[in-house]
């Protein structure tokens, strides 16, 4: 079984325009002050993503960040449990992401201040994966504006 891959933000950047699937960690409640921008994301809480894991394709590496490093390594931590082979996770967090010159974006109510989300991965109605909603995170209820 392969290893948890804790990355630095450039080596995260690089996986993802490699083709990897970027899963931006939010809180419980479904809020991100802070997110990641400049790369396709798909917003989901770790109870969100252990109810769709089933669903979820394991051959593609797959990148989890959050606002702090703890939320993206228990994210990897549970893919490879799970049986996920191509995990990890970005060192830092959205900080460190954004102390190394990578994009993020501020939400200031901390989700959709006016309607519609801001963090561009709902703008598609697919949270950007490609896949459809009933496939997904169902009605992209991944993002944290609840598309």
């Amino acid at each position: 079984m392969s290893e948890i891959l804790k990355l630095q933000p450039a080596e995260a950047y690089q996986k993802v325009s490699e083709g990897a699937v970027f899963l931006d960690i939010i809180d419980e409640e479904g809020y991100s002050v802070v997110v990641y921008d400049g790369i396709e994301t798909t917003q989901v809480t770790l109870l969100q993503l252990l109810e769709k894991l089933q669903w979820l394709d394991k051959q593609p590496t797959y990148i989890a960040g959050g606002y702090d490093e703890t939320s993206g390594y228990k994210a990897a931590n549970l893919l490879h449990h799970q049986g996920f082979e191509q995990v990890g996770y970005v060192a830092g967090g959205v900080q460190a992401w954004f102390q190394d010159g990578f994009q993020v974006k501020y939400n200031v109510y901390g989700g959709c201040s006016t309607g519609s989300c801001d963090t561009g991965s709902c703008s598609t109605g697919s949270c950007g994966t490609g896949m459809s909603d009933e496939e997904d995170f169902g009605g992209c209820s991944g993002c944290s504006c609840g598309h």
